[in-house]
Formats: structure tokens, sequence, C-alpha cells
């Protein structure tokens, strides 16, 4: 399950366990450090906290945890999905092996208890002493650590291993009713709306701890459909606030869901053996989309017009096919999308007001983002999809076909990026706000989109010099954490300051001037600084 799924073109995304599990605990390790400064005791000093009551003032940051786990634990799922369950790769090796199927059965039912006890034990293993540590590890009192150690311990548990066994039995049970070609075509879909969910999940971190507060019964049960908070009904009825209608009926609630999820995926599991791993030599291996998907996707033939050139035309198609065929490089693409989509909805439900979005003869800040979040989020997946490998043991024909020095890779990549967001987004922006608002506005406000993605596409390609997916995953480097927090930066620089400067320019007609000189310095320095490096660092490089 660790190391490759038979998905087609996932080879190059398999990590070592070690590296998997570390990226599996960070995100526990990381919240429950930054606990110690928010409830430090001197720190609670100095903001004159008087009376402090662990089990109440916890409350959203329990909240926060339980959804972190489930996220963690519900990504780190939808990762190996396709390695889960029994495949062509388990028929081939086992089958023909002296082993009864039902020996083969149980040891990979096995294996899936063991997995998801050690995904909700490696992301929840900070938390668990680290959180009680900061919060009530200066009290005098062993019990009060103890309760609170234990609720906060059952709480992010049962909700890490629901979030495990729930997206289990919705797999199991799409394998044990579809058929394997279908299946791989919904189940790419069905991933990207949980992926959406979790994303959401993490969202409604910043709205429900307060909705939590109100006492009237319609605010919470407004949010009693969200798992989360049943798992936090479980943790308050072991500090003491089962008392609490509400959260008495959460903790019932998520009991009865951990038997069902539990029940659900069983009986997925055993009638997904039955009906699909003792077929697998009847189906035929396919890629994640149909091939009737592809023939709908205007940048497929894109490459006739924007390309000059036979080599552009056959690496654009190349890098195109590899997207849509890979399931491990669509599944990257994919949850960036998904990502954006959820960061577009965050950014409008931010508001106090959101009807004011429309308000007023000019659009909002938070109307003019809603592209920029979409071509950012889009434009850093495709472009972090780019490292990752397609079948290394064929790119010798890259190597053989295309000269080192012939400067192909960078207008390939430049085109595929563009061509992935300019097509549909620019003429989207462009109708919804010329209907809202009125068309010159939204003929300037599809002018700085367009200027913006393609100043953010030669930022990207700053440095690039290879054939996208050819050469070997880069390994970790020093600098890998400055990259990380430059592509944040980024993000905060490109979808929140690029639209207000675009607000403030569109209020008079002389301001757009301004983003034409804002581009044309940027261009202009990148171009300046690749004419500056050697002609080394620009031959094409398949390392």
């Amino acid at each position: 399950m660790f190391h490759g799924g038979g998905e087609i073109g996932g080879e190059g995304l398999d990590l070592g366990v070690g590296a998997i599990l570390v990226l599996l605990a960070m995100p526990g390790v990381l919240a429950s450090m930054l606990m110690f400064e928010k409830y430090g005791s001197l720190i609670r000093f100095l903001r004159g906290d008087g009376v402090f009551d662990p089990y109440v003032a916890t409350i959203p940051d329990e909240y926060f945890l339980i959804v972190l786990s489930m996220t963690v634990t519900g990504a780190a799922v939808l990762w190996r999905w396709n390695a889960i369950f029994l495949d062509r790769r388990d028929y081939t090796n086992l089958v023909a092996l002296p082993i009864r199927l039902r020996t083969i059965f149980f040891a990979n039912l096995s294996a899936i208890l063991v997995v998801a006890a050690l995904f909700t034990i490696v992301v929840n293993a900070a938390s668990l002493f680290l959180f009680p540590a900061a919060v009530v590890g200066s009290q005098q009192s062993v019990s009060v650590f103890v309760r609170f150690a234990i609720g906060h311990a059952v709480a992010i548990f049962l909700g890490s291993m629901f979030s495990f066994l729930a997206i289990f039995a919705l797999a199991g049970g799409l394998i044990a009713l579809l058929p394997f070609r279908l299946f791989r075509s919904v189940s790419l879909l069905v991933r990207f709306v949980i992926a959406m969910g979790l994303l959401a999940l993490i969202a409604s971190s910043f709205a429900v701890p307060t909705m939590l507060d109100h006492t009237l019964s319609s605010a919470r049960h407004g949010i009693a459909v969200l798992p989360p908070v049943w798992f936090l009904g479980i943790s308050q009825s072991i500090w003491g606030n089962g008392n609490d209608p509400f959260y008495a009926s959460m903790t019932t609630r998520a009991l009865a869901s951990m038997a069902w999820v539990l029940l659900i995926g069983t009986a997925a599991y055993i009638l997904s053996f039955r009906r699909s791993f003792l077929r697998v030599p009847e189906t035929a291996d396919s890629g994640p989309l149909p091939l009737a998907t592809k023939r709908f996707i205007p940048q497929m033939y894109l490459s006739r017009v924007i390309c000059t050139s036979s080599s552009q035309r056959a690496c654009y198609d190349f890098i195109f096919r590899t997207l849509l065929r890979s399931d491990g490089h669509l599944q990257i693409a994919l949850a960036f999308a998904a990502l954006s989509l959820v960061a577009s909805a965050a950014s409008l439900l931010s508001l106090d007001n959101p009807g004011m979005i429309l308000a007023g003869p000019i659009p909002s800040t938070e109307f003019l983002a809603i592209p920029f979040i979409l071509s950012y989020c889009i434009i850093i997946g495709i472009r972090f999809a780019f490292e990752i490998p397609s079948a290394l043991e064929a790119n010798w024909i890259f190597r053989v076909w295309l000269k080192a020095d012939d400067g192909q890779a960078r207008p390939v990549a430049r085109r595929v990026l563009n061509a992935a967001t300019l097509p549909w987004l620019v003429p989207t922006a462009l109708v919804s706000t010329g209907v809202i608002f009125n068309w010159a506005i939204a003929i300037q406000h599809a002018a700085v989109l367009t200027a913006s993605n393609l100043v953010l596409v030669e930022v990207l390609l700053i440095n690039f010099r290879s054939v996208p997916f050819t050469h070997p995953t880069p390994i970790f480097q020093s600098h890998s954490g400055v990259s990380l927090l430059a592509y944040l930066f980024g993000y905060f620089i490109y979808t929140g300051y690029v639209p207000e400067l675009e607000r403030w320019s569109l209020i008079s007609p002389v301001r757009p001037i301004s983003f034409v000189l804002l581009s044309g310095i940027i261009l202009m320095s990148i171009h300046f600084y690749r004419k500056q490096m050697l002609e080394m660092d620009k031959e094409l490089t398949f390392e």
C-alpha cells in the first residue's frame, strides 16, 4: 500500500514509508507547538485573563485539531486510494502462489486495519501529548490534566478513524457496484469532491467555533451536520459537559456513525473482493479519464495554433496527454483546483455582509480576487506536477530528438500553463463582470487578469529548462522550505494586493497604465536576468 498502487503514471509519486509518516505527522506537530504560545501561563497573565476554564476556552482549538486529524487522514486515504484494495499487480503476484483466496482476503483486510491504525496514531501523536501539556500542563491538578488528555485523545482518534473508514467504505462501495472502467472514471470525480469537502472542513474552523458559542438551538443545529462537531461532542462529554443536550446528541451521533462506517466498509470490502479482485484478468488497464472525455478538452487542439514548430507541438501534446492519462499527475492538478474553489468560497464567505460584494458601481476586491485565486492555484498545481516524472524508461526519445540548445523547454511550458487558464478563465471573468457591472470595467478586468497571468507564468519559469515529466523527482534541498514560503507569500501578493491595486485603478481611466508599467518592469527584469545567465544554465537538461 505504501509502494505504489498500480496507478497509471503514479510511479514517480511513491515515497518511502518514513517520508510518508513524517509528512502525516508534521501538521499536528506544528499546530500543537503553536498552542504553547497561546495557552502559556505567562501569556495568559500578560493578557489579563482571569479564571481559566480549559474545557471551555479550548473549544475552538479542539475543533480545529479534530478537523486537522480528519483532513490529514482523509488526504492520506485519497492519496493511496487505488493501493488500498487488491488490484492487477496483487492478482499477478499472489494468485499464482499456493495461498488460499481466504488467506489473501484476510491478509489484505488486516493490512487495511493496520494502515488505518498507523495513520490515526501518526497523525495525532503530537497533539495527543503537546496539546494537553500546553493547555493544562501548568496547573496543579493531575486529575484535570488526565481528564483533558483522555477527552482530547478519544475525540481526535475516533475522528481520524472515522475519516479513514468513511472514505474506505465509499471506495469499496464504488468498486463493488460499478464496472472497473467506469469506476476509474467516477472515482476521479469522487476524490475531487471529497478533497473539496476536506478543504471546506478546514475553512469551517474559522466560523463553527463562533456558532457553537450561541445559546440558540437553531444556531447550533445548523452545524450539526458536520462530522467534526460530532466528535467534539465526545470530548465535551468526557470533559463534563455531557449534560448539554446538544453535545449529548452529537456524542450519540458520532458513536452511531462510527458503527455504520465500520459495518458498511466491511460489507463493501467483502463485495468488492468477490466482484472486482476475482475478475481482474477480465479487465483492461485504462487511464483515469475515458477516451471520449479527452475529445472535449479544447486545450488538446490548441497546439496547432499556439505552437510555432513541430517539436513544440509534439511536446505540448505530450504534456497535456500525460496530465490526462496519468492518475498521479491528474490528482495533483485536481487537488490544487479543489483548493482554488474552496479558497474562492472562503474569500466570499469571509465578508460580514456577502450581499455587499455586488453593490456599488465598481467591483469589490473580493469579487475581483476570485479569478486570481483560481489562476494562481491551477498554475502552481500544474507547475508542481511538471516535477513528477512519467515513465523514465521512455524519456530517451527526448534525449535523442531535442538539441540541448534549441530552447524549446520554456516556450512549451509557458504555452501549457497559459492554455490551462486563459482560454476559459478570461472569458468567464469578462462575461460575469460585464453582466453584473458594465463592459468597460469587464474589458479592463480581463486585460489585467491576462497580464497578471502571463507575468506569473514567467516568474515560475524563470529558471525552467527541462521537458516536463522527463526527469527524476527532485531531491529535497536546503532551500525547499524557503521555496514553500515564497509560494505562500506569492499567493497573498497575487490574490490580495493585485486585486486591491486593480480596484484602485478602476476609479480613474488613467490609473490602468500603472499595470502596464508594473508588468513591463517585471518582464524586462526577467529578460535581463536570463541574458546574464551562463549558456550552460540555459541548456536543456534531464536531471
